[in-house]
Order: structure tokens, then sequence, then C-alpha cells
């Protein structure tokens, strides 16, 4: 028994001295600077040319491909209520399909987190555009003139806020779909020994 574990133990520390190392890929500035390294077991966010989002950790990348691990938790309908389920799946592209790498450091999949950051923009618009409505509505059924009690004041401000939040919601979206201005260098995994 001993000599039969012993063989299958080595045989298996063979198998993995042997084994075929991950390419990987390095983003640099212009001036040459490595901003990023991409190898196997990183994790990756990143947007592709057909404006799908991809967020995942890295299982290979081979032959200009990269094999990218995701995962999904969702809440579903069963015949007793509903249950918390993850599915994870597998993904391969080419990196060239790449057009914009999520790098900032401390986001979660490459964007700010948090209430503020995500939903200021939006409730700025709906406030804003709210407040006209009602106080449009409560003004003509009360059939009151738009200039009593600084009424223009505070429609103008209403208005000022919901511009504000629908310039600051464009620019949020503008600088998510800005461009890198990075070169992708690939590395394949013998190329560095040679």
């Amino acid at each position: 028994m001993k000599p039969t574990i012993l063989t299958l133990f080595l045989f298996s520390l063979a198998c993995t001295a042997f084994s075929q190392q991950s390419d990987f890929i390095i983003l640099k500035k212009k001036n040459n600077r490595t901003v990023k390294t991409y190898a196997e077991g990183s994790f990756l966010s990143a947007r592709m040319n057909n404006g799908f989002d991809v967020h995942g950790y890295i299982t290979a990348i081979r032959n200009d491909s990269i094999y990218l691990r995701q995962q999904e938790t969702r809440m579903f309908g069963t015949e007793f209520g509903s249950k918390l389920d993850t599915f994870v799946y597998a993904v391969a592209f080419d990196y060239h399909q790449i057009i914009r790498y999520h790098i900032k450091d401390g986001d979660l999949y490459g964007r700010p987190t948090g209430f503020a950051v995500l939903s200021v923009p939006g409730l700025m618009v709906i406030g804003g555009v709210g407040f006209l409505i009602l106080e449009t509505v409560n003004t003509l059924y009360r059939k009151e003139s738009f200039s009593d009690n600084n009424r223009l004041l505070t429609m103008g401000i209403a208005a000022g806020v919901a511009a504000a939040g629908y310039f600051w919601g464009k620019a949020n979206t503008n600088k998510e779909n800005k461009k890198n201005k990075l070169n992708v260098v690939y590395v394949k995994a013998g190329s560095i020994l040679k």
C-alpha cells in the first residue's frame, strides 16, 4: 500500500512540475510604466467592444485568449418561496476585444461603490423635476400666480438642481465610456526565459 501511495504522490509532483505556465498581460502607460499585470488568478474587470462588461477571475491566458470564471448571485423563486443561488460560469474571449480595463483600486467591478456615488445624480433629477411638476399642479389648482411668494425663484432652483443632476450623470457616463490610453502587452509564457 505504501509504495502505491508513494508512486501516486511522486507522479502528481511530476505532473505539476511539468505543467505549462499561463501567459500574462501587462498594461503600460505611454512612458512605459507598468500600471497593472493580469495573470492566472487575477481579477479582471473590463468592457468589451460589444458593450458588455466582464468581471471575474482569470483561470488561464493562452493563445491570445482570456479564460474567465464569472459568478452571479440572485434570488430565485421556488415552490416554497425564494432562495439565494449562485451561478458560476466560464467565459473565453480574445484579449483584443477589450476596449476598456477598469483598473481603479478600491472599487468593486471597476466602479465607485456606495449609495451616494451611484444614486445622487438620479435623485437630483427626480427631485428637481418632481418639485417642478408638483409646484405647477398646486399653483394651477389653487388658481394662484406664478410670481407670488418667490415661486419662480424656487422653481428656478429646482430646475437648476435637476439640470445639475442630469449633467453630473452624463459626465459620469462619459468618464466610464472613455477609452484607456494604455498599451496592452501580451507576454507568452516561455518568452521570458529565452
